[in-house]
């Protein structure tokens, strides 16, 4: 019993991890070697591993006890991993976009942006975005005890901004899969929180 409850403990966080670097990995890979478009492909791909990590991580943050948000067991070292590999994917995800559409230039990105949505000026929101999330994460990682005690509305505020981010650009500004995958992640993720009625968030002062 006790060695199994040490595998939970260590073995489940390090397989999600392991799992979630490996499959990041060969769905590059894969599609390097399947697609045609490899630009496109490469950035869509890995925007639809951004949402499988991001998705599960809401999904057991809605679950989640004070406890859970310190890492002090072995679902919160989980969803931590979660959180992480949805990050890491996105940072590769917009590295493909950069690359292949932009050149790494922050005007080209401006301009696109400008096409897509019609404000080139929406592209700093989406640095916001990306500097936030990998702040949010680097935050669980390097001080677990304050990030489960912040205030309750930062978690709040931060969850509905990257939501809304989301929905924008998988629902309103994409076509195909993509937008099928967005929206209904986007119903069964409400329908979890409205089952569960739990926060995204920690359970420290309001």
């Amino acid at each position: 019993m006790a060695r199994r409850e040490h595998f939970r403990a260590i073995g489940l966080p390090s397989f999600v991890a392991g799992f979630g670097l490996v499959s990041l990995l060969a769905v590059c890979l894969l599609t390097v070697w399947l697609s045609e478009g490899l630009g496109e492909a490469l950035t869509r791909n890995t925007v639809r591993v951004t949402l499988f990590w991001y998705g599960w991580s809401l999904l057991l943050m809605m679950r989640m006890r004070q406890i859970d948000w310190r890492v002090e067991t072995t679902m919160g070292q989980i969803a931590r991993w979660c959180w992480t590999l949805g990050i890491l994917s996105f940072l590769v995800h917009l590295g493909m976009a950069f690359h292949f559409y932009d050149n790494w230039s922050h005007a080209q990105a401006f301009e696109r942006t400008r096409q897509v949505s019609g404000v080139g000026e929406g592209l700093y929101v989406s640095y916001v975005f990306t500097l936030g999330w990998l702040a949010d994460a680097l935050w669980w990682w390097l001080a677990p005890v304050s990030y489960a005690e912040r205030p309750r509305w930062i978690g709040s505020v931060w969850h509905g901004f990257m939501a809304l981010i989301f929905f924008n650009g998988t629902v309103v500004f994409e076509t195909g899969p993509i937008r099928w995958i967005g929206l209904t992640m986007l119903v069964f993720l409400v329908g979890a929180w409205f089952a569960g009625k739990k926060p995204l968030s920690s359970t420290g002062n309001s």
